[in-house]
């Protein structure tokens, strides 16, 4: 396996809310990102709910291949993604009371990623992520605190592209090719990286690419 950049000699056990998986040019980056070994993906049953509920609103040109897409992001993680037990009332009560009360289940997800890593040799290499752009409802301070760091989409991918350039710039180099019908620019992947706050990567993907 690839190490992750981001925790050398661990691993980065990464949590995906709904609103990184439904623009689809930033699910293509994070998960060719994940797909050249830089981390590993999760997310919760209440996420894949979500994700069909508001992909026709997202997305009312193919408002019905929303379950296609979410059958090739479990494709993606070979079936290994869901989190599971999170309602447990053991995670759940130690939820920040300022996370948002449709939020909470990320959060409660990810205290069951922390508990699982008291089983590793040196919990310590690893890292629990949760990669939102609704961060305002997920209580950053609070949940750091709980040994769970939560970014926005954007800050991520920068912060895997400065860790590992070669190996980012290869993964985003395979979601311009497999963007084919209809094809899909170097510069309107620069600018769909810029929108969602990947600026670091856009601009070494635009001096890449000349």
């Amino acid at each position: 396996m690839h190490h992750h950049p981001l925790t050398p000699g661990g691993n980065t056990l990464v949590i995906l809310d709904t609103c990184v998986l439904l623009p689809s040019r930033l699910s293509d980056v994070l998960f060719d990102l994940m797909l050249e070994g830089l981390y590993l993906a999760y997310w919760t049953g209440d996420v894949e709910a979500e994700f069909l509920r508001n992909w026709p609103q997202v997305h009312p040109d193919a408002s019905k291949s929303g379950t296609k897409r979410l059958k090739a992001f479990q494709r993606a993680t070979n079936h290994g993604h869901l989190v599971t037990g999170y309602e447990d009332a053991a995670f759940m009560s130690r939820v920040p009371v300022r996370v948002h009360n449709n939020d909470r289940h990320l959060i409660a997800a990810a205290l069951v990623m922390v508990n699982g890593l008291d089983e590793e040799d040196d919990p310590a290499l690893h890292k629990v992520m949760i990669v939102s752009d609704n961060t305002k409802h997920l209580a950053i301070a609070e949940t750091c605190k709980l040994g769970i760091e939560v970014i926005k989409a954007g800050a991520f991918v920068d912060r895997l592209f400065d860790a590992a350039p070669s190996r980012a710039s290869q993964a985003i180099a395979k979601s311009l090719s497999d963007l084919t019908k209809p094809p899909y620019t170097v510069a309107e992947l620069v600018a769909a990286l810029r929108l969602h706050g990947a600026k670091t990567t856009a601009e070494g993907l635009r001096q890449v690419a000349g």
